[in-house]
């Protein structure tokens, strides 16, 4: 038998054959000298050996491909309709028509007392509300969007993009009581001047420090695909992150980043553009089956062959024949619904041909894909496809909790990176110009930015899925002491502030009008049964509630009555019946 030998001529040994054979199971890196303990890490096999997987920095990974993935993640919001639906479930989420805050001044860190805190948190949202929300647009450097507008612009972008960038600006020739602006830029903008390339300190248009700190930015004076031709395109100014030595927020550059030391953010639908591509392509294919498959084709064949044709008839009577055939059919027309078929001579028959494709796996296709697209993006599949014929209650609470986790941390990024040093810009400027009053034995405003600008702010409430459950337990809550008035009208975007002052005008209002309130109703019932004071025999006070919660004729009482019933249990943890 000849001897098999490597190309130096050394002979290849059966323990040559074994060490190949483990290698080749095991996954072993060539050259490596060691054996691939994880499956994921091999470099050969079916699953394995064609997975072009490379080991690069966050820039690396992402600066590169931006431009590619930003623009076709902006032509699925202009063309797909469920690309724009998950950018505008977002940010009605988010955003809604706005957001309101609730001032709250950190008293002790200020040094003064809870009172005076409230009396500057009231004063403070006296004056944010009509410049943010005012006739004239203040907030806004274009004047011509309220802030709510203006965050719905940013929401979409960070939605869209992972990333939105603005300019806080100071109009100094306007008029307006505040001239502090809010500019909202087109991230694109953001770009290294020509001629320069990334390096340590300049990255996609952000100017680092040798800490990696954003110290300034490169922006465009104008988009490069503007309309138009225009030089100001190819004009680059330098940004600095703050306008002025004490700190004024000037480049607002906001994202979610998903890895440590990175530049620029990483949109969401970088992950899901194949997934849209492929529903469209599968959604425009079926669509073409249908169409062919409501198709319906009618011929006519004669019972007589060719050659029976041409031995029967000269030339003349052929054409006669003709003649006679068109008069016959325009004489005698048939219908088939719309479709108008011609009345047969003896001896011809009428046959139908229908193309007929497979259409029935579409709908579980699609829902597949929009489940995963959904959970790529955040949102859920119900929210995406506005599809809630499978949902009950209990499966709709269970996908509202993580929604709503995806919602606060979206919100979250909007607030700090964005609104949050727009505001203090803003209260700076308040303070400085004397609308604002320094409480007697604060410090100074620059000593304790963050304790004056403490608050809360407010935007869409949650919503209720089942009011008559969940209304039962927030009260719950605060009874138990877990929670707060102030918690729970946060939760559905409310200031409690708000709801305490109109319940207190409007029972006042009942008492001017004469109208009992629910109170007198207490006060009456408890002095009809009897009730006073158990301890001395006096008479209960009149502001005294009857000591069971579950008094009758409680609006509380009446829900958890209801709530309670097996039929309202039964019909929310029902599935939806369908249709037969």
């Amino acid at each position: 038998m000849p001897q098999l030998t490597y190309p130096n001529g050394r002979p290849i040994t059966g323990a040559d054959v074994t060490r190949a054979r483990v290698s080749a199971n095991s996954g072993r890196e060539s050259g490596s000298g060691f054996g691939q303990v994880y499956e994921g890490a091999s470099q050969h096999g079916q699953w394995f050996g064609r997975w072009p997987a490379h080991l690069q920095s966050a820039d690396r990974d992402w600066i590169p491909a931006r431009n590619n993935v930003t623009a076709r993640s902006r032509d699925l919001f202009r063309n797909d309709p469920l690309a724009s639906a998950a950018v505008n479930r977002k940010r009605n989420a988010a955003v809604g028509r706005g957001w309101r805050f609730s001032s709250k001044p950190a008293y002790r860190q200020l040094g003064i007392t809870r009172e005076a805190a409230r009396e500057l948190g009231q004063q403070i949202e006296a004056e944010l509300k009509p410049y943010l929300y005012g006739y004239n647009f203040m907030s806004d450097a274009e004047r011509r969007m309220s802030f709510g507008q203006q965050l719905r612009v940013m929401a979409a972008h960070l939605a869209l993009e992972n990333e939105f960038v603005c300019l806080v600006e100071y109009a100094h020739d306007e008029p307006t009581r505040y001239r502090t602006r809010l500019r909202v830029v087109d991230p694109d903008r953001l770009s290294n001047p020509a001629g320069q390339m990334n390096g340590d300190f300049l990255r996609a248009g952000v100017i680092k420090n040798s800490a990696s700190v954003p110290i300034a930015y490169w922006l465009r004076e104008r988009h490069p695909m503007d309309l138009g031709v225009s030089s100001r395109s190819m004009d680059w100014t330098r940004w600095e992150r703050y306008s002025t030595p004490l700190g004024r927020p000037q480049v607002l550059h906001g994202f979610d980043a998903d890895r440590a030391e990175q530049t620029r953010g990483v949109s969401r639908f970088a992950a899901a553009l194949k997934s849209f591509r492929s529903l469209s392509r599968f959604s425009d294919a079926t669509l073409q089956s249908a169409t062919i498959n409501a198709l319906m084709l009618g011929y006519i064949q004669s019972s007589a062959g060719p050659e029976a044709v041409g031995d029967s008839f000269s030339a003349e009577d052929l054409s006669k024949h003709e003649g006679d055939r068109e008069a016959w059919y325009g004489k005698n027309p048939i219908h088939l619904g719309d479709a108008t078929l011609p009345v047969l001579p003896l001896g011809d028959e009428l046959k139908m041909a229908t193309a007929s494709k497979d259409v029935t796996a579409f709908p579980g296709f699609t829902t597949a894909m929009i489940r995963l697209i959904a959970a790529s993006l955040g949102v859920t599949h119900e929210e995406l496809s506005m599809d809630y014929s499978q949902t009950n209650y209990s499966s709709a609470r269970a996908a509202m909790i993580p929604a709503w986790a995806e919602t606060v941390a979206f919100m979250g990024v909007l607030e700090d990176q964005g609104v949050r040093p727009f505001f203090v810009a803003w209260l700076e400027e308040a303070f400085d110009s004397g609308y604002i009053d320094i409480p007697p034995g604060a410090p100074d405003f620059y000593d304790a930015i963050d304790a004056y600008a403490a608050g809360r702010w407010l935007g869409p409430g949650r919503g209720y899925i089942d009011p008559t459950k969940e209304i039962l337990a927030a009260a719950a809550r605060i009874e138990a002491g877990i929670s707060t008035l102030e918690d729970e009208c946060a939760d559905q975007g409310k200031d409690y502030m708000d709801v305490m002052e109109q319940r207190a005008f409007e029972e006042q209002t009942q008492v001017d009008l004469g109208i009992p309130s629910e109170r007198a109703i207490l006060v009456a019932s408890a002095a009809s049964q009897g009730g006073g004071d158990s301890q001395n025999g006096q008479p209960a006070p009149e502001d005294a509630r009857p000591a069971d919660t579950n008094r009758k004729g409680s609006a509380l009482r009446r829900i958890a009555a209801f709530a309670d019933t097996a039929d309202h249990v039964a019909s929310l943890d029902a599935r939806p019946v369908q249709p037969a």
